[in-house]
Formats: C-alpha cells, structure tokens, sequence
C-alpha cells in the first residue's frame, strides 16, 4: 500500500522540480536583459550615456517579456497536443538536444516531434541561403571592427568583434548540433 503514494508522488516532486527549473531560466533570462542592455546602450554612446543605458535596457526588457509570452504560450500548445505539461515539454526538448530523449512510450510521439522540428531547424540553418547570409555578416562586422579600431571606438569595436566572433564559431555549435541530433535518432531507434 505504501508504495503506490510513493510512486504517485515521485512524479508529481519531478513535475515540480522542471516547473522550478523553468521558472527560473526565465526570471533569470529577464533579469540578466536588464543590466546587459544597459551595458549596452551605455558603450554604444558616448553622450547621454545613462539616459542611452535606460532606454536601451528598457527595450531589451520589454522584448524579452514579449518573446518569452510568445515562445512559453506556443509551446504550451505544443505540449497540450501530447498530453504534457509545458515544463515536461520543455525539459523533453532540452534532453533532445543534449543527445539524450527520453524512450518511455508516454512521451515518445513528443520526442519523435521535438527532434523533427529539430533537425528542420538545422537543415535550414545549413542551407546555402543560410551560409551566404554568414559569410556576408562576417564580412559586414569584420570591416564593421576594423573600422571602429580605426576611429579609436573600442567599445563599439568590442561589440561587432563579438558579433563576428559568433557568427564565425556558428559552424562550429551547427556540427555538434549534428552530431547531438544523430545521437538522440540512434537512441530512439535502438529502443522502438
């Protein structure tokens, strides 16, 4: 008798443990916008500074409010589809990307839609659209750089230097994505 509570109860302290991890990317994502844009708007004008900084911080703010309600509201119809809750849901698409669905039968038609949308998104990442567009804002921020090094604005140089930082390692996380996506679809299909 005893271990039918513990076993209803094991997935409702699961269930409320992702609630809590999601809870807390998000108020953390929100709360990191703040200062990072006011960092931001801050380095970007050497006049005005704070008033650059508030306003800057504000609309990081705001559109990250907005595209988090966007982004949890769809994927809380996602998951509404198969039966689960959004913070199962998240944490399924989190596991796929890491390489590592879960295989139980309950969740699978979830995982099976997760890694397909997955595998779209990096299809269309690897596209030749795609790598133009990457090789042309690589171009863009490399002379973006070296031009603002040239008017002595190293904050500004700073920036796009990072922005053509990331644009050149793209390759590089699209591989391991790859690679992570080709594990998780072996898994899935050593365990029908």
């Amino acid at each position: 008798m005893t271990s039918q509570p513990m076993a209803e109860a094991r997935p409702k302290e699961q269930e409320a443990v992702l609630r809590r991890r999601l809870v807390v990317r998000c108020a953390l994502l929100l709360v990191l916008s703040g200062p990072v844009g006011f960092a931001a708007g801050m380095l970007m004008n050497s006049n005005g500074r704070v008033v650059t900084g508030i306003w800057v911080a504000a609309t990081v703010f705001v559109g990250g409010v907005v595209t988090l309600w966007v982004v949890l509201r769809r994927e809380r119809r996602r998951a509404a589809r198969f039966g689960l809750t959004l913070s199962r849901y998240v944490d399924l698409g989190r596991l796929v990307r890491r390489g590592d669905p879960p295989v139980q039968a309950e969740v699978r038609p979830a995982v099976l839609e997760i890694l397909e949308r997955q595998r779209a998104s990096w299809e269309q990442m690897t596209s030749k659209g795609h790598s133009r567009l990457r090789i042309g804002l690589i171009a863009l921020f490399l002379l973006i750089t070296v031009g603002n090094l040239l008017d002595r604005q190293y904050a500004l140089a700073f920036f796009s230097s990072f922005a053509l930082l990331c644009w050149l390692s793209m390759p590089l996380g699209l591989r391991r994505h790859r690679k992570r996506l080709e594990a998780a679809q072996g898994k899935l299909a050593r365990n029908p």
